[in-house]
């Protein structure tokens, strides 16, 4: 049995500019939100730290286009259950349980991609 998600009122267009500092949470969050939305997303304070590069790294592997310029990083979304095979089906997120936690929880929505997640030894 599929299952199908329904949105009844579908935002076109969001045009806001939030400024915060830098946080680690908030830049991953930032990040797989972005990256299971349609179209592009930008920020412009993404911590720069293993964590968030870990993040960064493994949506590439699972095919979603992102690109940094200076301090601005831009996030292609391809909607919802968008991720592509990773190569040997491996995702790693080194030292980063949130990432691992939450990326999980991605992954698990896309029915046929089977993945392995790794992280460091911590």
């Amino acid at each position: 049995m599929k299952k199908f998600i329904i949105i009844k009122n579908r935002i076109k267009n969001i045009k806001a500019k939030i400024v915060v500092s830098s946080d680690k949470s908030l830049s991953i969050r930032w990040a797989l939100l972005a990256a299971q939305a349609l179209g592009r997303s930008r920020a412009y304070n993404l911590l720069d730290s293993e964590d968030v590069n870990s993040t960064l790294i493994a949506l590439k592997k699972l095919g979603v286009k992102i690109l940094k310029k200076n301090k601005k990083y831009v996030v292609y979304g391809n909607g919802l259950r968008s991720f592509r095979k990773p190569h040997k089906n491996l995702l790693y997120v080194g030292n980063s349980g949130t990432l691992a936690r939450m990326l999980i929880a991605l992954v698990t929505t896309h029915p046929n991609l089977k993945v392995r997640v790794s992280g460091d030894s911590s």
